[in-house]
């Protein structure tokens, strides 16, 4: 049963005097279901006694208690009864458990919502962090290509009006009509773009990880939350570079030998062998593509070196490609959208002031401008909604693997400085908050007496009883995946 279903949590006949054959009739002149105090023992089957009482006449087994987590067995209000098992699953009606919140997220598996909810309010609840980094980093990294992009619209602009003046003239007939410095400006530019967005994704998955927790960080504290790691972040990229040139020489491999066969057999036969080919080769690049999407994240939270993040990326998106391709994709079209919708306008404009004053001395100068604007306006909206989007998917899946949920609200409720430590896996984590969800010191003291961890009313459920541990909420459970 879905933990997700909005009904009551108690059991139906879980109150006495409910009509049932053999039940007691309920109210106050049969007991009811409130004893004054001192009226001393109720009759059985009445749900409430005085305070001290225990509500049950003597030689009466003990109702049924139901747990916080879903669990419940008539012995205790959790774990199993004294004489046997408890039963195999959470009586009907039971919600979700309940979860802290200190940051961006509950502690909890996320659903599509809770991963798209946290992405937009990490950015919102601290824009300078945010925002503010990601603007610094695209405006420095987008000048080169910004200058690049301004000379080659201006020969652009040139190129199209001699040639409807004049369409068999010297400019149409020639390969290379632009200027080289601007192709080779425009390409470097590209080149260090692509840093700067790397540079910009290991800040921002700092940022991202401790938002969870509630915590917010100045530009100078996710410099130094992420320093020593900025090697393994460009060592990710590098490889992911190489994968992306991997797919070009296949592409081109696929193809020329397309091509080839048409040449030698017949061109029916190239050209469904070439489509399917190239189809099969996009297929295979995506996929690849979703299993290593987590690298980045794992390499500054985890602080993992470039192989070993691309490897735990690949076991965490393990049985769970098709979920995390569909939210990076609704996340990809909801950015390309916005992106292009604020941006265009500026590229836009670049083009046609490129076209009607080709030969203006101050063209070039707009043109440039208009395309830095839009560059910088694009990575400054678009970059920290997909790593936050990306990051959440990373302890997503962590919290149903691994129960770091425990984890992260035994740290949030022990009150605690912590860091970016706290997502080290268990074996290189170093000593300080409890990994898991620890038993009430004191009645009453601490955080919610309906909640787990120190001071809570509920102890932590354990296999087997209820609550989510192990990444799946009831007994064992995967988690809901929606």
């Amino acid at each position: 049963m879905s933990h997700d279903d909005g009904r009551d949590w108690r059991a139906p006949g879980s109150r006495s005097g409910s009509g049932q054959p053999g039940e007691a009739a309920s109210g106050p002149a049969a007991g009811g279901w409130w004893d004054d105090p001192g009226a001393g023992v109720p009759a059985a089957g009445n749900g409430w006694a005085a305070p001290g009482g225990s509500g049950q006449a003597p030689g009466t087994p003990p109702p049924p208690v139901y747990g916080h987590g879903g669990g419940y067995a008539p012995g205790g209000p959790y774990g199993d009864a004294p004489g046997g098992p408890a039963p195999a699953g959470p009586p009907p009606g039971v919600g979700r458990p309940w979860a802290p919140r200190p940051g961006v997220i509950a502690l909890r598996p996320l659903t599509l919502g809770d991963v798209f909810n946290g992405a937009f309010g990490y950015i919102r609840q601290n824009p300078k962090a945010t925002l503010g980094l990601a603007l610094v980093v695209s405006a420095l990294f987008s000048i080169v290509s910004s200058i690049g992009m301004g000379g080659y619209l201006s020969d652009y602009g040139t190129v199209m009006r001699e040639t409807l003046n004049n369409p068999t003239g010297p400019v149409a007939n020639d390969p290379m009509p632009f200027e080289a410095w601007s192709v080779i400006t425009v390409y470097a530019g590209a080149l260090l773009t692509y840093i700067g967005q790397i540079l910009l994704t290991g800040l921002l998955a700092a940022v991202v990880g401790l938002a969870v927790l509630g915590r917010r960080l100045s530009m100078r504290e996710a410099l130094q939350a992420v320093r020593g790691r900025l090697g393994a972040v460009f060592g990710v990229a590098v490889l992911l570079f190489l994968l992306s040139l991997l797919w070009t020489v296949l592409l081109v491999g696929v193809v020329v030998g397309a091509v080839l066969l048409g040449v030698a057999v017949h061109p029916a036969a190239g050209i469904p062998a070439g489509l399917l080919g190239v189809l099969g080769l996009i297929a295979l690049a995506v996929w690849v593509y979703v299993r290593t999407s987590l690298a980045m994240p794992v390499a500054v939270l985890e602080r993992s070196g470039p192989a070993a993040a691309l490897g735990r990326s690949w076991r965490l998106t393990q049985r769970s490609w098709w979920r995390v391709f569909g939210i990076l994709l609704v996340a990809q079209i909801l950015v390309s959208m916005v992106v292009n919708l604020l941006s265009t306008p500026f590229t836009g404009g670049a083009m046609v002031l490129s076209f009607l004053a080709p030969d203006a001395a101050w063209m070039p100068v707009a043109a440039t401008a208009a395309s830095f604007v839009g560059t910088v306006l694009a990575g400054t909206l678009g970059i920290p909604f997909i790593v936050g989007v990306t990051t959440l998917l990373y302890i997503d899946l962590r919290m149903r693997r691994e129960g770091l949920d425990l984890r992260l609200q035994a740290a949030a409720q022990s009150g605690q400085h912590v860091d970016a430590g706290i997502y080290l896996p268990e074996e290189t984590a170093p000593a300080g908050p409890p990994s898991g969800p620890q038993p009430p010191t004191a009645p009453g003291a601490g955080a919610d007496p309906g909640g787990y961890g120190p001071g809570g009313g509920h102890p932590p459920p354990g296999p087997g009883q209820g609550g989510y541990p192990r990444g799946g909420y009831g007994q064992g459970g995967t988690g809901a995946l929606s």
